[in-house]
């Protein structure tokens, strides 16, 4: 993952709140619903805990907001949690 700067988030500054969620994981490019997340929203973090090995694996590069509401990761984490932290836009 790239060090971020305010330029990579200018949106944040100006209405700075970071939110997470804990998630099940699913199969890859499947929805994953997240309460409250927007297209405008930006994902800030997207660890992968996987439940077998203990094992958490950065997922960040591979996730993406598809819809309001949902996103999706491009891996598998079938099985195991995925911890997410984002930046809202819209408070």
């Amino acid at each position: 993952m790239s060090s971020t700067n305010q330029t990579d988030y200018p949106e944040a500054i100006a209405y700075p709140c970071l939110k997470f969620n804990v998630l099940d994981g699913a199969a890859a490019n499947t929805n994953i619903a997240v309460t409250g997340i927007k297209t405008t929203d930006k994902i800030v973090f997207c660890l992968e805990l996987a439940t077998t090995s203990n094992d958490p694996t950065d997922r960040t590069a591979n996730t993406e907001i598809t819809s309001d509401g949902n996103i999706q990761c491009s891996d598998a984490t079938t099985s195991d949690k995925l911890l997410l932290l984002w930046i809202d836009t819209q408070i």
